[in-house]
């Protein structure tokens, strides 16, 4: 909104480096995506971000490896359905769009035998305190809730003192 300072993750940043980590660290190019909410800002830019790292790579982008999801554990499950099940899709990596969607989707993996991340590499977003007690720690794009809160907090504070503010501040 005009007049309103957002405050946002680095939402391609982050993504483009999880994938490009995938791809340059393991070698992999099989890698799904679950993909937050079409029009959602946040879920978009993650996952153009997906996209343009596999063009980056030369990996050509497969829609069927991508799974729309709502950022819940159910999403994730039934994005594991989804791939495995009614796609009878084979892949070495999947990328969720947050940490509650990969949590479901490591449920789902491991319900059918299938080791994270021996068989399967999975990564999240967002670094939610759960992701690692999970029993498989959870490769995440770390972001700084705490952060967020003090740089709202300093725009607020601003914002009533009658300094200029940025539209966009994105953390890193």
């Amino acid at each position: 909104a005009e007049g309103v300072t957002s405050i946002m993750a680095d939402n391609e940043g982050g993504m483009r480096s999880v994938i490009r980590h995938l791809i340059e660290v393991h070698g992999y190019k099989r890698i799904a995506f679950l993909r937050g909410v079409q029009g959602q800002l946040e879920a978009d830019q993650r996952f153009h971000a997906y996209k343009e790292e596999l063009k980056a790579h030369n990996i050509r982008f497969d829609e069927k490896l991508v799974v729309e999801g709502d950022y819940t554990p159910e999403s994730g499950r039934a994005a594991i359905r989804t791939l495995l099940d009614e796609r009878g899709i084979q892949v070495q990596a999947i990328a969720a769009s947050n940490d509650r969607m990969a949590f479901g989707a490591l449920e789902m993996l491991q319900q059918r035998g299938i080791r994270v991340p021996d068989m399967i590499a999975l990564t999240g977003f967002d670094d939610v305190s759960d992701a690692q007690s999970m029993g498989v720690p959870l490769t995440t794009v770390h972001q700084s809730f705490y952060e967020a809160g003090l740089l709202t907090f300093d725009t607020l504070y601003k914002r009533m003192n009658g300094q200029p503010l940025e539209s966009l501040k994105v953390l890193s």
